[in-house]
């Protein structure tokens, strides 16, 4: 009896472990950009924005929105060109067959009638990268700081 209770609990924490994000937070970026650095930083890698509105600031292949509580923090990047790659080697205008190979099993599933929004959290759950397809090829990639 002690060996099958033993078993069944190592099935349970093995299945729910399958439920957890298992992306590394190294592996949400685009480009040398990412979630939670400096705007100083964002600044010395890139040089000056194109723009200014707001809160975003504007390069030249992505937008970058700075935190409303810490103003001199990059909350969110997202871009629409195929110009940068994220650190897993995934760009606006591949397949996204390339998710499944790159990031796992999505933590989060959203179909909308014209398109898909797939989202994975970081293993300390401290970012997501968010990767929209329309047509089966990704037309946007975001990433941010969690809330």
């Amino acid at each position: 009896m002690k060996k099958f209770a033993a078993l069944l609990c190592g099935a349970a924490l093995a299945v729910s472990s399958v439920c957890f994000a298992t992306v590394s937070p190294d592996k949400i970026g685009i480009g040398r950009a990412v979630p939670g650095m400096t705007v100083e930083q964002l600044i010395a890698i890139y040089g000056q924005p194109v723009s200014r509105h707001g809160d975003d600031l504007i390069f030249r292949d992505f937008k970058v929105e700075i935190d409303d509580d810490r103003p001199s923090i990059v909350d969110s990047i997202e871009t629409r060109s195929g110009a940068l790659a994220t650190p897993a080697g995934v760009k606006v205008g591949q397949g996204a067959e390339v998710l499944n190979g790159a990031y796992g099993t999505a933590d989060k599933i959203d179909d909308d009638w014209h398109k898909t929004e797939y989202e994975y959290f970081s293993s300390d759950y401290s970012k997501k990268i968010e990767f929209t397809v329309v047509g089966g090829v990704i037309t946007e990639i975001k990433c941010k700081v969690r809330d």
